[in-house]
């Protein structure tokens, strides 16, 4: 599979980037959308149509990861289109009302789903976050990735990524900032809980801390860099 990344920020976005979203492409070249933060429609056209999209999966219902998930409702309508595939989760209610629409074909998702693109293999893992939230894990071929998403306890992130040669992971709080209960887990307890095998790839990131991030995340996982295109 390939992986670009069109959105590696979380909360906001700077000028001409976006939130959380991936465009994942499989060997016979579907294209799954891994999160639709905001500027994630837009970010995605550079590669694709918006016809070409064969399926979105979003982690949680936060604007930064889904925002743009309304925005594609309205581009489906709009354009004539048949109705997309979506996996999401089912809760906080009040903002799955805002995505259900005669334009996408939902399945909630659990950690007990699981389903083929070609020859990757998804399954979800619950995140312990404000709100119902799954990391993903695909595999292909004996490799397997991890999307971390977001979350706020270090233990969930080593079991959650355990196997992994590939970690796409939240870190967006520098641990001298990070306070208890905080939403997020820090950079240094990303890098101290992935395989250390792994590649750490560092994303939902903090605008204007990124070479902070990545000093921090490769003090204690040396084969950390900042989220790029990639092939797993």
């Amino acid at each position: 599979m390939k992986i670009k990344v069109i959105g590696k920020y979380g909360r906001y976005a700077p000028f001409n980037a976006a939130t959380n979203c991936y465009l994942i492409q499989s060997e016979s070249g579907k294209n799954i959308v891994l999160d639709l933060g905001s500027g994630g429609l837009s970010g995605l056209q550079k590669y694709i149509d918006i016809k070409d999209i064969d399926m979105v999966i979003i982690t949680h219902l936060h604007f930064d990861h889904a925002s743009d998930l309304g925005v594609l409702a309205y581009s489906l309508g709009y354009l004539g289109l048949n109705k997309l595939k979506v996996y999401m989760p089912e809760t906080p209610e009040i903002l799955k009302e805002c995505f259900v629409t005669n334009q996408f074909d939902i399945t909630y998702i659990n950690d007990k789903l699981r389903f083929n693109v070609d020859s990757i293999d998804f399954n979800f893992a619950k995140s312990p976050h404000p709100v119902e939230t799954y990391s993903v894990i695909m595999t292909e071929k004996n490799k397997k990735l991890v999307y971390t998403s977001d979350c706020s306890m270090a233990g969930i992130i080593k079991s959650n990524t355990a196997g992994a040669n590939v970690v796409i992971g939240d870190s967006c709080i520098l641990q001298e900032n990070h306070k208890i209960g905080a939403p997020h887990i820090s950079v240094k307890e990303l890098a101290e809980n992935v395989p250390a095998d792994c590649k750490l790839y560092l994303a939902h990131l903090t605008f204007g801390q990124e070479n902070e991030i990545l000093k921090e995340a490769k003090t204690f996982h040396p084969n950390a860099e900042i989220v790029k295109d990639f092939e797993l």
